[in-house]
């Protein structure tokens, strides 16, 4: 999300005309929004240019209404932008097991664990060797349960370790 937006964002008079154009009905006009919001002329005005120089509102002949696009766009870049959400596209089928760049679950099926394997894989940074406390980190960024992911990824045969457990490789 870039800074501009979240700037736009982070103030609650804006928020309030934002919310008031999302939930009510039809395109109000500014006097209408004003009675919405209870926010002065001045601060309504003041809300409403700032909205609009984010391109979160939009006013033509029927009134005012809320563009929330540069907010999913936002959203939608910080996803990709994480390790996971760079290499999500490749693994559709587990759209359902991650939430916003992500893992969120752990499939049950094993034909969907295989693939969160290969995605957990294909996330990782390329490394010859990790140390437990490298993988658990690493893994860490992928999702809320680092230890989990790596018991999958060792019992799917894609990474081996040491007998002991202090060093973790991608398998051959």
């Amino acid at each position: 999300m870039n800074i501009e937006l979240l700037s736009t964002l982070g103030d609650r008079k804006r928020l309030a005309v934002l919310g008031a154009l999302c939930t009510g009905a039809g395109a109000p006009t500014v006097a209408e929004l004003g009675e919405r919001t209870g926010l002065s002329d001045r601060d309504l005005q003041r809300a409403l240019a700032v909205l609009g120089g984010a391109g979160l509102v939009r006013r033509d002949a029927t009134g005012l209404s809320a563009d929330l696009e540069p907010i999913r766009a936002a959203a939608a870049a910080g996803v990709s932008a994480t390790p996971v959400g760079r290499v999500a596209a490749d693994f559709p089928r587990l759209d359902g097991c991650l939430k916003n760049g992500r893992i969120a679950t752990i499939p049950a099926d094993d034909g969907l664990k295989a693939e969160l394997g290969r995605l957990v894989m294909a996330a990782l940074p390329r490394r010859d060797a990790y140390t437990e406390r490298e993988l658990t980190t690493e893994l860490r960024e992928l999702a809320d349960e680092p230890v989990a992911l790596r018991r999958l990824v060792v019992d799917l045969g894609l990474m081996e370790r040491d007998p002991d457990g202090s060093r973790y490789w991608p398998a051959p």
